[in-house]
């Protein structure tokens, strides 16, 4: 528990430089259970095992909503726990860049948004048992944290989230923000224009590049060659790809990478602490071993899609509510009832694209027309200038035996 929770130094760790995968068993037995209850989605009750799957982030486990399954994500070679990530056997007809397949048809997954408004939009109730409340574990704060993120990015809930109070009711108005890039400037290197293409970057562990799993993957890439091991969230590898990038050293356990230990909780903070530095372009003589990993380099990627939210809470006598509607089944008084619902502020919204300032028409355009302004200067002008400098001298020369003429 000691890399989930806050790490406290006057507690007496033990000195393990390793865990074996039999780690994400013994998390899988303590995690707090996740009530989830009368889910709705687009005005229909939806079974909520189906809606909500567990997966492994920096934060524990956690339940994610319309994510790719694990095998869109990551590459063949990643390992991963097998209880986790799972989608079942959905095909997914959505990319990022052109949105959904004209034969996707209206079922699809992930599961698209027809309309805006509270009614079409996602509804969860979250039970929480008394007995589940943890205040040795994080910050002792109760209650969930909720966090907005694409299909196909790795969800960090330590970097933006808003929390879901117990006892409250949470309404989130979200509004998306999109931003494409024009195909005129794929010529343009990516450090001019500030962005990668999805496949114009091979990422290590992800098949597809996001800024977000770029940052997981060089945070784990700093980890394994400072820590020789790396963090349970962060992605491991087989054996089979140690030949495919022999510039980094690992230590393989029988499956793969392996997770670190107590002993490593300073070693992983230092690589965090030190990515941070390598990115800002500081360099630290103490740990020249990391001279062999490149800066991450992490720009966004060009069709990116993030989102806004509007967030409003009030308390929920939801004891009140549960007398009111004599069907519900009944819940112990010290349970606690949270209620969360997400939907599209509107059924519209604007769209940016990167695009270059200045063309080479532009700026052709805007030269002979401050020219013109300041020097009445036109093509016509200089195309007279070269006639009477060369044609009209070179003719005179011929027919008269003088570059200005007849002599008069």
């Amino acid at each position: 528990m000691s890399l989930i929770c806050n790490h406290y130094p006057e507690l007496n760790y033990t000195n393990t430089t390793t865990f074996s995968d039999d780690f994400f068993e013994v998390i899988d037995d303590i995690k707090p259970r996740f009530y989830l209850q009368n889910c709705s989605y687009i005005n229909f009750k939806e079974d909520c095992r189906k809606l909500f799957i567990p997966i492994i982030t920096e934060a524990g486990i956690c339940y994610t909503f319309n994510i790719l399954d694990r095998s869109h994500i990551f590459r063949e070679e990643v390992i991963q726990f097998k209880k986790y990530h799972n989608t079942g056997p959905k095909s997914h007809k959505w990319t990022l860049q052109h949105g959904y397949d004209k034969d996707a048809g209206l079922t699809p997954y992930p599961f698209r948004a027809y309309l805006a408004g509270v009614k079409t939009g996602l509804t969860v109730h979250i039970l929480t048992p008394h007995q589940e409340l943890d205040y040795a574990c994080g910050d002792s704060l109760q209650g969930y944290r909720v966090m907005l993120h694409t299909p196909m990015t790795i969800p960090r809930p330590s970097k933006s989230y808003f929390r879901i109070p117990l006892d409250q009711n949470v309404i989130g108005a979200i509004e998306p923000v999109m931003i494409t890039t024009s195909e005129t400037i794929k010529s343009y290197s990516p450090q001019r224009r500030k962005c990668y293409f999805s496949k114009e970057r091979k990422l290590r562990y992800f098949r597809d590049y996001t800024s977000t799993n770029c940052k997981i993957e060089c945070i784990t890439n700093y980890t394994l060659e400072l820590c020789e091991c790396v963090n349970f969230f962060m992605p491991s590898e087989n054996c089979d790809i140690f030949n495919e990038f022999p510039h980094h050293y690992v230590v393989l356990g029988e499956n793969g990478t392996q997770i670190c230990g107590t002993a490593k909780i300073g070693c992983l903070k230092t690589a965090a602490v030190m990515m941070n530095f390598m990115n800002l372009g500081t360099k630290l003589a103490n740990f020249t071993n990391l001279d062999k990993v490149k800066d991450c380099d992490c720009l966004p990627v060009c069709a990116d899609l993030s989102y806004k939210i509007q967030v409003s809470q009030i308390n929920w006598e939801w004891d009140k509510w549960l007398q009111a509607r004599r069907n519900l089944p009944r819940v112990d008084n010290r349970s606690h009832l949270s209620s969360l619902t997400l939907f599209f502020k509107s059924d519209n919204f604007i769209s940016s694209e990167r695009n270059e300032l200045y063309g080479p028409m532009d700026f052709l355009a805007n030269f002979g027309g401050v020219l013109g302004l300041f020097t009445g200067f036109s093509i016509l002008s200089l195309i007279e200038m070269l006639y009477f400098l060369s044609v009209r001298i070179i003719c005179n020369l011929r027919l008269y035996g003088h570059w200005t003429g007849t002599e008069q």
